[in-house]
């Protein structure tokens, strides 16, 4: 409809639709950009920091601590499958770590993001993960092999 000075107004009946909690955005029922970065905003405003699409996991840095990184988050994530729990960086590590014990291969995961975005606080995340898992002597010199990774290369495309 056509209003006055030439204005075009259009009406739209809007459908209120509760906002649901995805931890893996391939379970999105409709997945577009829209709908992908309404559900990432939804959960980063609940401290829910990670969300997987499928085995990657997303990481929104929160800029500030968050107590999702103690012991019981160490035991609760061990020997785990991807998805079972809540999206978590100990899942993707814990993940990692079994798979070279019973592969007997090594194993990578890949950081990557902005300036700023979290790698290096991700990466210690990983590193502490896996050194708790390590202790739990299912390896010997595992712990050593771990903390000699700490300084890590970054690699800056261009």
């Amino acid at each position: 409809w056509r209003g006055r000075g030439g204005v075009l107004l259009h009406w739209q009946s809007y459908l209120f639709v509760k906002h649901l909690d995805y931890d893996d955005l391939c379970s999105l029922p409709d997945l577009n950009e829209k709908t992908l970065l309404e559900n990432l905003r939804n959960r980063f405003k609940q401290e829910k920091i990670y969300t997987y699409v499928g085995s990657i996991l997303i990481v929104i840095n929160p800029f500030k601590f968050l107590p999702i990184y103690n012991p019981k988050y160490v035991k609760m994530y061990d020997n785990h499958q991807l998805g079972k729990l809540e999206p978590h960086i100990y899942a993707v590590a814990d993940v990692a770590y079994h798979a070279m014990l019973q592969r007997r291969k090594n194993q990578c995961i890949v950081i990557s993001g902005e300036s700023g975005s979290g790698k290096t606080q991700s990466t210690n995340f990983l590193i502490h993960h896996l050194t708790a898992l390590s202790q739990k002597g299912f390896v010997s010199g595992v712990e050593q092999i771990i903390l000699g990774a700490g300084p890590v290369l970054e690699v800056r495309l261009k």
